[in-house]
C-alpha cells in the first residue's frame, strides 16, 4: 500500500506501475472517508487474496461500501467478483458493461482476444460478478462525492471519476490519460479515436488538480 493523500491509498499496481501486486494489475485506489471507503478498479484478479488482505489493512476499520470500475478490461475488472464477495460490496460499472460483468463475458470485455495475443497468461479468466450495478451520476462515501463521467474512446464503457478532496480536484482517469499526458490507442474493436479525443477534451475542461491514472 502507498499512501498518496490522507484520503487516498494505492492498493494494487502491476509491472507497468509500481509492482505492488500481480504483473497484470492496473492501479487500484482506495478512497477513504471517516468510516467508509470505495475502491476504484480491482486489478486482474491474479493473486487476489493478497490484494484483498492489502485492502483490508488499508481500510483501518472502515467499511468498503462500493467498488467502482473505470472499464471492464480485465486488468481493471478481473478481481471484482472476489473482492465483492470478500467485502460484501456492490460493483458499479458503465451500464453497457453491467451484463458483460454479470455473465463473465470474456469476448465482450476483450479478454479472449487479448489472451490469444499473449497479453495475458492462458489461465487468465473473468469470473462473473453477481452483485454488479450500472453506475449513474455519482456515489457518495461519508459525504465525499465521487462523480462519474462517461468517457468512451479507449473502450466503449470507459468512465472517469472525479472527487473534490482537501488537496483539490482529483481525477481517477483509468486508461483515458496516463502520467505525463500519455495515451494508449489500442487496436481493438471498441477503441474509437474520435470519441477518445472528445473525451480527453471534455475531461480537460474539468481542470483537475491531481491525476490518478489506471
Amino acid at each position: 500500500m502507498v499512501q498518496l493523500l490522507p484520503e487516498c491509498r494505492l492498493v494494487a499496481s502491476g509491472r507497468l506501475g509500481f509492482s505492488l501486486s500481480s504483473d497484470w494489475d492496473s492501479h487500484a485506489y482506495l478512497l477513504c472517508g471517516d468510516s467508509e471507503a470505495v475502491l476504484i478498479d480491482t486489478g486482474s484478479g491474479r493473486d487476489v487474496e493478497a490484494t484483498a488482505d492489502r485492502i483490508a489493512r488499508s481500510l483501518g476499520g472502515r467499511d468498503l461500501v462500493a467498488i467502482v470500475l473505470t472499464h471492464a478490461h480485465v486488468d481493471h475488472s478481473g478481481g471484482a467478483a472476489a473482492l465483492s464477495e470478500r467485502f460484501g460490496a456492490p460493483v458499479y460499472a458503465h451500464p453497457v458493461a453491467r451484463e458483460w460483468l454479470a455473465t463473465g463475458d470474456e469476448d465482450a470485455v476483450g479478454l479472449s482476444e487479448a489472451r490469444a495475443a499473449g497479453v495475458y497468461p492462458p489461465d487468465q479468466v473473468l469470473r462473473p460478478v453477481p452483485l454488479v450495478r450500472g453506475i449513474e451520476d455519482s456515489i457518495t462515501v461519508d459525504g465525499l462525492e465521487l462523480r462519474a463521467h462517461r468517457t468512451p474512446g479507449h473502450s466503449l464503457d470507459h468512465v472517469v471519476y472525479t472527487a473534490e478532496l482537501d488537496a483539490g480536484r482529483a481525477m481517477f482517469s483509468g486508461d483515458l490519460v496516463f502520467a505525463q499526458g500519455r495515451v494508449a490507442i489500442l487496436d481493438t474493436r471498441d477503441t474509437d479515436v474520435v470519441r477518445y479525443e472528445e473525451s480527453i477534451r471534455a475531461m480537460n475542461e474539468l481542470a483537475p488538480d491531481m491525476l490518478f491514472p489506471g
